[in-house]
């Protein structure tokens, strides 16, 4: 019982160490994850404050240092600022462009699409720009898309920095138009490397169209991480993701090696389960099994005992009323000596065999001799059964490579099998002959048969028919198991033959020359 209590302890140890370990497994893999997560979302969101304060910085130093009286030379004002800019207005309190307010980069564009821009802004873009509403000395900013007509592609995008300023009594406003090219191939490449960077960025606008970075395609296991502009243009967002991540060839074959070890980790866990599960029905059957052998073994070894006992105490006291009753007295103990010493053997030979020490003194012998001395051997316990035994010896069978102790004992076991479990038949059959480098003993009987699905059972130690084990008839459940043993040991083989009702025949097979 302890026994059976400790593996039942192992196997929920086992069972409780593997979610343990599964859920530790899962639990760190998580948080890595999300540690992992965590700290390209803080990158991304240091790259685009970094951005957007670089802009941020130079545009306010530009317009704040706008001044009107005199009107400030703009050209050299923007060069001074490092401010990446494409146009600047200077407009007054009435949002009219001031003498000298107006300056366009000529590397952006050329004079006369200077003008043309000018009055573009005054006409489509100064009209939405909230500079009236803005606070005094703060920046503000507006991304604008210049409207197209259908059919033709998007118009390009515009990002505005404006001021609100005072001077004394008169109020005035400072626009600057921002260079979005020089933020794309300029300002992003300083923060955001293709080549030499372990991450991958990428830009993309309030519709989704790139702007700058490397493409990428989202994953749904592990999406990349956004982060939106917010200072400069607006609905721009940032997105970061490593570059392992983004091979999904890579992906997937991560995904089925992890698959292919955790499912083998716990398939070898189950398997070992089971397998532990299996040993301990089967050590609690065995331990089931064994009680009864011992319990069956103990009384068929005390029945003969007490004949033996209660004869030899009669010839002793000479509670004999002939010579010739003495003499039936004396030949009743010699029987159930030789009866007690088979099942002795018996239980030796299983021992030796349980232990793995069990061994044969092979020699050549007359096969007919030897089978004839197990029935002589078997005559007093037929007929005390009040059967009866046939035989059908074939003449001039040749010597056998035997173990004739080791025989005799399987023949004996085989009658005595019929004797004890088909005694309702009243008639036993036994046949020695050779089938070609053969010798084939069997054992006919005429009893209740064995079911199908016994008959592979029938050779194991200790195993007994559920039709006899309902019945007052008590064995050990070995005499099978050591014919089998026997015959393998010989090179052959023990099988049965029976349908439900109509008896079964146990044979023992085996190589005329010792040799399969």
């Amino acid at each position: 019982m302890r026994r059976v209590l400790l593996l039942n302890a192992l196997i929920f140890a086992v069972l409780a160490a593997a979610v343990a370990l599964a859920y530790y497994g899962f639990s760190y893999t998580s948080e890595d994850r999300s540690r992992e997560r965590e700290l390209t979302q803080e990158l991304a969101d240091e790259k685009v404050d970094n951005i957007e304060a670089l802009i941020d910085d130079a545009d306010k130093k530009l317009l704040r240092g706008v001044q009107l009286d005199p009107m400030s030379d703009l050209q050299s004002l923007v060069r001074s600022s490092g401010a990446a800019v494409a146009s600047v207005f200077v407009l007054d309190d009435q949002l009219q462009i001031v003498p000298d307010g107006y300056v366009s980069n000529p590397a952006i564009r050329q004079p006369k699409e200077g003008l043309q821009f000018r009055d573009y802004f005054k006409t489509r873009i100064l009209p939405v720009l909230p500079l009236k509403k803005a606070p005094f000395d703060r920046r503000e900013h507006l991304t604008l898309r210049e409207n197209s007509k259908p059919g033709e592609p998007l118009g390009r995008d515009y990002l505005f920095s404006f001021m609100r300023r005072r001077v004394g009594d008169r109020t005035f406003y400072v626009v600057i138009e921002d260079d979005l090219n020089d933020l794309v191939f300029r300002t992003f490449p300083q923060f955001l490397p293709v080549a030499t960077s372990p991450r991958l960025y990428q830009v993309v606008d309030e519709r989704g169209k790139f702007r700058y970075g490397l493409q990428f395609a989202s994953t749904g296991d592990n999406p990349p991480v956004e982060s939106k502009f917010s200072l400069t243009v607006d609905d721009w967002k940032l997105l970061v993701s490593l570059k392992e991540s983004t091979d999904t060839k890579a992906i997937e074959r991560k995904r089925v090696v992890d698959s292919v070890l955790i499912g083998g980790a716990m398939a070898v866990i189950l398997l070992g389960l089971l397998v532990l599960g299996f040993a301990i029905r089967r050590e609690r059957r065995l331990s089931d099994l064994k009680s009864e052998f011992i319990s069956n073994v103990s009384h068929e070894l005390k029945t003969p005992l007490s004949i033996i006992s209660m004869f030899g105490e009669m010839l002793a006291l000479g509670r004999t009323k002939s010579p010739e009753q003495a003499t039936e007295y004396a030949k009743t103990i010699y029987s159930e000596s030789v009866r007690l010493g088979r099942l002795i053997d018996n239980v030796l030979d299983f021992s030796r065999i349980e232990r793995g020490m069990g061994s044969y003194e092979f020699a050549e012998a007359d096969p007919i001799e030897v089978v004839e001395n197990a029935i002589e051997l078997s005559q007093r316990r037929v007929a005390a059964a009040e059967m009866t035994l046939e035989t059908d010896v074939e003449p001039e069978l040749p010597m056998a490579r035997l173990d004739q102790n080791a025989f005799t004992l399987a023949v004996l076991n085989l009658i005595d099998n019929a004797i004890k479990y088909a005694g309702d038949g009243k008639k036993i059959r036994l046949s020695l002959s050779r089938h070609g480098n053969d010798l084939v003993l069997a054992v006919r009987d005429w009893g209740p048969g064995i079911e199908p699905d016994e008959q592979d059972r029938i050779f194991e130690r200790f195993y007994r028919a559920k039709s006899i084990r309902l019945k007052p008839i008590r064995g050990s459940g070995i005499g099978l198991a050591l014919v089998q043993h026997i015959a393998r040991a010989h090179g052959g083989e023990a099988r049965v033959d029976s349908k439900v009702g109509e008896g079964a025949t146990f044979s023992m097979t085996i190589p005329i020359d010792g040799k399969n």
